[in-house]
């Protein structure tokens, strides 16, 4: 018997509708699959993860065979993750297998191969990390190197031994890092931060922002697909990870329902209350909520900051279909629309209230800046942290300034009118 091998974008160049052939997320009941992804309210998702799905190596493409396209496969496998709490990457796997929708041989690596597409799926569905695949020994599940070597909160380590994809969800992802912590959780070493977490509570819009981050603090702006490690900062190279699709969260927050959330993402919570470590399903949401707020914070609530954005080009060498214009709107206007309810926009930010998830990350930018003071006039002028202080500064330069002027002016028109005299 022959088995369909078509991807789905060969279904789309065909002439299928986009809408139909992608559709994934669903509003109507609770039996039909909720993905936090919906085509017709992200039209960049359809580009971007033809991206992904071209990158998938003839190893993988080569030993599953897609039964009715990989459509059906890139949808079940959310679904089967939204069935079950402590689903597996390898309860997926077999799921798939018994419900004819893939179709491997064991005996030629199909299972390895198999593990790998299921593993890249969660990512592409979660957007938490991108996977890499070839790039480790066949023993390893790898995720991208998106932050350029370094490894933080979210990636504490690019790789982990397959035999983790027995695990749920939750504890095989904490394999890689904390990619969702759990709220007002510090859980470095390094004692300066740690009391910089407990001391700083407030942030007020002013003193912490893309402007002064830029121009203060000399921060790069590197901007990543993948959500973990959003606002991540990179000591070394002074640099600090933004990412690029907010509509990603916005939709995940739309498409989590009245009673429970059910998007993929939320898959990947902890069902244990006593965890200490990982993210439960409404901090998840927490957490989709203060990356939304972020923005607000870093560029839209400061003139600079906003028109700083302008000259950013965060989809620098992306094609205008994977452009995400909730991210110009977000960043780039001074207030966001009146139905957009998934953030609460203050001049003062209560950290354990309005980012507790995000608290660390926010505290360590925050340090950074606290650190760096400004060489020269222009800096000085640009360094508006502390307003009282900015004024009073200013004012001291000026109004001393025009006594010097003047007492200048003074001795001037003194020595003229002597010289007058004198002849």
């Amino acid at each position: 018997m022959e088995y369909a091998r078509e991807s789905l974008w060969e279904l789309v160049q065909g002439g299928k509708d986009t809408t139909q052939t992608l559709n994934l997320c669903s509003h109507t009941t609770r039996e039909q699959t909720d993905l936090a992804i919906l085509p017709s309210k992200l039209p960049w998702y359809t580009w971007w993860l033809r991206q992904q799905t071209e990158r998938i190596p003839p190893s993988i493409s080569e030993k599953v065979v897609h039964i009715v396209g990989f459509d059906k496969t890139f949808s079940e496998t959310a679904k089967r993750a939204q069935s079950d709490q402590t689903v597996s990457i390898d309860d997926i796997v077999r799921h798939l297998i018994t419900q004819n929708i893939i179709q491997i041989d064991r005996n030629d690596g199909g299972w390895e191969a198999a593990q790998n597409l299921v593993f890249g799926i969660i990512g592409w569905q979660t957007m938490l990390y991108a996977p890499s695949f070839g790039t480790c020994p066949p023993q390893h599940l790898a995720i991208c190197d998106d932050l350029d070597g370094f490894t933080g909160q979210a990636y504490m380590t690019l790789k982990q031994d397959r035999v983790h994809a027995t695990s749920c969800l939750p504890d095989f992802l904490l394999g890689f890092g904390l990619m969702l912590p759990k709220e007002n959780a510090y859980l470095g070493e390094d004692l300066e931060e740690k009391k910089d977490f407990d001391s700083v509570s407030t942030i007020h819009s002013g003193e912490l922002n893309i402007y002064l981050l830029r121009s203060i603090g000399r921060v790069n702006i590197k901007w990543v697909d993948v959500l973990a490690p959003h606002m991540e900062y990179d000591i070394a190279t002074n640099t600090v990870f933004l990412f690029r699709y907010p509509s990603f969260c916005a939709a995940s927050l739309t498409c989590t329902g009245d009673i429970d959330p059910t998007g993929v993402i939320h898959c990947c919570a902890t069902h244990c209350p006593t965890d200490d470590n990982w993210a439960s399903k409404d901090e998840v949401s927490q957490f989709l909520r203060e990356v939304l707020l972020s923005y607000r914070l870093l560029f839209g609530q400061s003139k600079m900051s906003r028109n700083m954005f302008r000259t950013l080009h965060p989809f620098c060498n992306v094609k205008r279909e994977g452009h995400d214009h909730l991210l110009a709107r977000l960043c780039g206007r001074k207030r966001v629309e009146d139905d957009f309810t998934h953030i609460v926009e203050r001049d003062s930010y209560r950290l354990n209230r309005d980012f507790p998830i995000l608290r660390s990350k926010i505290v360590v930018l925050h340090r950074q800046l606290s650190n760096m003071k400004p060489r020269g006039l222009r800096q000085l002028w640009r360094d508006t942290r502390d307003s009282v202080q900015w004024f009073t500064f200013w004012a001291v330069l000026v109004i001393g300034g025009l006594g010097v002027v003047l007492s200048v002016i003074q001795v001037g028109l003194q020595a003229a009118q002597l010289a007058g005299v004198n002849q």
